[in-house]
């Protein structure tokens, strides 16, 4: 259940983690995740065997209730998933996370599946190239064509969603629309985002032992694959130092056992004080990127927040 928004736009989510979400915690905690994002060559020789496996394809439970096709906008090759008989009301692209260097994994499918349904949208979710492929600089570009032609397409903008890297990705293309004037999205949705690649935040010390999954010398490592030739703090790399005015509405969800919290709160504060309608739900025992386990509680809740701003804040096509 969520309290009362505070004045600094948090809205706090539940006083003590449920059971599931405990459990959960614990079977990551289990995981070789942090021990593989512990040092740089660990997280080397995953995103290579990773990267031969392939992203994960579209599980059967998402295939026998949605529409799922491929289609290829800008360059990229899209999937696209709406729920089977219905006309969607809007779009949303969505960029899965994966550290700029790891591929879908079947939690996206099921989260974006949810989103779908949960907001009768139609969902696309690009194939973005992955780091050291892909950078940044070559990225961002081809997504600033999908955003032209999606908004061409239906004659209204659509919604950007994304959680961990995929959630900063959305941040940094949106602000390259609004740099260029080209048409915004309709609403951000950043999951977890992943605002500062090199981790500079001094809250990130404060939760780095109690994040079941994440570590810091695997990330800067992979954030500087993703880099390329631009420096770490340029805003299309780490978009939560960059200029935040004149962004769209935007909704933060994060836990508090993820070593992103400190940076969300901060984008936050700033987001509001440059006059962004910007809000952060912050689930107390939260591990990174919760909303795609989608069967928790707090999973749940933190959707119905989702649909409830874009309903307010967002007219339908």
């Amino acid at each position: 259940m969520f309290t009362r928004e505070s004045v600094d736009g948090i809205v706090p989510q539940r006083g003590h983690p449920s059971l599931r979400m405990r459990f959960v915690c614990a079977c990551l905690a289990a995981t070789r995740t942090k021990r593989v994002l512990g040092d740089a060559e660990s997280t080397e020789a995953d995103r290579l065997r990773v990267r031969r496996k392939g992203p994960a394809a579209v599980p059967r439970r998402v295939l026998r209730r949605y529409d799922v096709s491929v289609s290829h906008h800008s360059g990229l090759r899209c999937t696209e998933i709406g729920v089977r008989g219905r006309r969607p009301d809007r779009t949303i692209v969505y960029l899965h996370g994966g550290a700029y260097v790891y591929p879908a994994v079947v939690q996206h499918w099921d989260l974006m599946a949810a989103l779908a349904a949960e907001n009768n949208a139609r969902v696309i979710a690009p194939c973005y190239p992955l780091a050291p492929e892909g950078t940044a600089a070559t990225v961002i570009p081809s997504l600033l064509d999908l955003q032209v032609r999606l908004t061409e397409r239906s004659g209204a903008a659509p919604v950007w969603a994304g959680d961990s890297a995929g959630g900063g990705l959305a941040l940094a293309t949106a602000m390259r629309l609004r740099d260029e004037g080209l048409p915004p999205p309709r609403h951000l949705v950043l999951i977890a985002p992943w605002l500062d690649i090199g981790l500079s935040n001094p809250g990130v010390a404060d939760v780095i032992d109690r994040d079941p999954t994440l570590d810091v010398a695997g990330l800067r490592y992979a954030g500087r694959l993703w880099a390329g030739a631009l420096p770490p703090d340029s805003p299309q790399v780490s978009p939560g130092g960059g200029d935040l005015r004149g962004l769209p509405p935007t909704t933060v969800i994060v836990g508090t056992r993820d070593i992103f919290v400190a940076d969300c709160r901060d984008f936050t504060a700033r987001a509001r004080a440059a006059g962004v309608d910007a809000t952060l739900l912050e689930c107390a025992g939260g591990f990174h990127a919760y909303p795609a386990v989608t069967f928790l509680p707090e999973s749940i809740e933190a959707r119905r927040l989702v649909t409830t701003r874009l309903n307010a804040a967002d007219p339908k096509e």
